[in-house]
């Protein structure tokens, strides 16, 4: 039995630490609802960090925040949906960033085959750079997923 304590102790010890991450990124809500042949909207909301902002799609020579779902053929992809963004000067330029929480909404549609009372996973990775006052890190994604029960 000790053996087994001193085993995870170790094992615990010596992973790697858990990636710190500059926004909290969640999809909201982790289950849906949909009918074969529907529209949906999956949801994914992020917290930057205090003092951190990510950027905004439409700025040159910056990362902006972008979903890429890895859809089984039962859901087709849609569009993305940003919410307005901030506008912040650095040094002599204007560039769209978020630094409060905000949410995207990505749209999919279930395809007509999907068959009722199946389960289907969307797995998706949302893809960012965050930036201080002082520091762009470097890209950073999240991993993110739904499930969305066919009625």
């Amino acid at each position: 039995m000790r053996f087994s304590i001193l085993l995870a102790l170790l094992a615990q010890t010596l992973a790697p630490p858990p990636k710190p991450g500059h926004a909290a990124i969640a999809a909201a809500p982790a289950e849906v609802n949909g009918k074969p042949g529907t529209k949906l909207a999956l949801f994914v909301d992020v917290t930057p960090k205090p003092g951190m902002h990510v950027y905004a799609p439409g700025n040159a020579d910056y990362i902006p925040i972008t979903i890429k779902l890895a859809a089984p053929a039962a859901i087709k992809a849609g569009k993305t949906a940003y919410p307005k963004s901030e506008v912040m000067t650095l040094a002599d330029e204007k560039v769209s960033v978020f630094q409060k929480p905000f949410r995207l909404t990505q749209d999919v549609t279930v395809d007509k085959s999907a068959q009722a009372g199946s389960t289907i996973v969307v797995p998706a990775t949302v893809n960012y750079q965050a930036c201080d006052d002082k520091v762009c890190y470097p890209p950073e994604s999240a991993s993110v997923s739904w499930t969305v029960m066919v009625k």
